[in-house]
């Protein structure tokens, strides 16, 4: 490791050209991955960030919550049959008009009881007494970027109903939409101006706890949370489609690393030859390598990660980006382990140096 840091060191305009070039491809690969989780989230994240570990759809549905319907005396029932807390979700995308504009912001509806687990943080609000409406709505915080503030009032685009923005809450997206928290009430009300005869339906009942065993109604079945994700339309495809991606890129940038040291190798073979006529063995020459690749790589991995978290900070929330720490630690790793490995292939071509040869100027 002392003789791979002092080469580093001598040689450290080269081997800052490598750094570079791999601060590059890990940022590359970590960036992607904020990518890939932030499409997921922009899909998935009001289901994922919900407080429930099970919800129940009619069994017709196939796992899609939105296909699902139940009658509200569903709820009572199933209250019954668990200890846990049980409440109603139901999950409608519009659109939403800014008072005094004739802008329509695209919006998915989660209409679910204001006092129950499902309600997420508020990160600002403002008090309900202070409101001018009868309904009050809680947006997803990208809205805003279209100059939507507390205490705007809005207006459902199909009913015409208005409510006023009560708080903003962060990373809640359903299907590519951000999410808009409203009461029962309030959805009941604006079915009801466009259907007079409309009867309230609940697209699931979620159910926070394990207490599940005991409940068993015709029609109905019980599904957990990352079964309900894995099912919403596009995620699935989706993900596997940008996750190849990713793990593709982590071999090749890990790869054109080990090329990097192959050549060098192949320059430093004089070098390397004399280290094996003063008595150096293989295993110490092997050392080296892989205690510059690993360096190098360990450098690479940190300046990769600050940047892309750094970057994270100030995009914009409207963008689909969200970094896992365990996935970006796990794929920085992987690269690491990879690097390592392609770098063996360089101790190849040092086993076959004979140092008579090399010394003499015959390579």
């Amino acid at each position: 490791m002392k003789l791979a840091w002092k080469e580093l060191r001598h040689n450290k305009t080269k081997f800052i050209l490598i750094e570079s070039i791999l601060i590059l491809m890990i940022f590359m690969v970590i960036f992607l991955s904020g990518l890939a989780g932030g499409l997921a989230r922009a899909v998935s994240a009001s289901i994922e960030n919900a407080d429930a570990d099970y919800f129940i759809i009619s069994d017709s549905s196939e796992n899609l919550i939105t296909i699902s319907s139940l009658s509200t005396d569903k709820l009572e029932e199933v209250a019954v049959m668990t200890e846990n807390k049980v409440t109603s979700l139901e999950i409608q995308r519009t659109t939403l008009i800014p008072s005094g504009t004739d802008t329509k912001l695209d919006v998915t509806y989660f209409a679910v009881d204001p006092n129950s687990f499902l309600m997420p943080e508020i990160t600002e609000s403002v008090k309900e007494t202070e409101t001018t409406t009868t309904y009050n709505i809680v947006l997803n915080d990208s809205f805003k970027e279209d100059n939507v503030k507390i205490g705007d009032i809005v207006e459902d685009s199909s009913s015409g109903l208005e409510m006023t923005v009560i708080g903003f809450t962060k990373d809640q997206m359903y299907g590519h939409s951000p999410v808009g928290f409203i009461s029962t009430d309030a959805y009941t009300t604006m079915k009801s101006e466009i259907n007079p005869s409309y009867e309230l339906k609940y697209h699931t009942i979620a159910v926070q706890g394990s207490d599940v065993k005991n409940i068993n109604i015709d029609g109905l079945d019980i599904v957990d949370k990352a079964t309900i994700v894995n099912n919403i339309p596009g995620y699935s495809a989706e993900q596997v489609t940008i996750n190849m991606i990713l793990w593709v890129l982590v071999v090749i940038s890990a790869a054109i690393l080990g090329v990097f040291f192959y050549v060098i190798t192949i320059q430093k073979q004089k070098q390397f030859g004399v280290l094996k006529a003063i008595g150096m063995n293989m295993m110490e020459l092997t050392g080296i390598i892989i205690s510059q690749v690993f360096i190098l790589a360990i450098i690479g991995v940190v300046i990769g990660n600050l940047l892309v978290f750094g970057m994270s900070a100030m995009l914009p929330s409207s963008m689909p980006f969200y970094l896992n720490e365990t996935f970006a630690l796990l794929v920085s790793c992987v690269f690491v382990i990879i690097s390592l490995l392609c770098s063996l292939i360089s101790t190849r071509r040092v086993a076959k140096v004979d140092p008579i040869i090399i010394i003499g100027g015959n390579e």
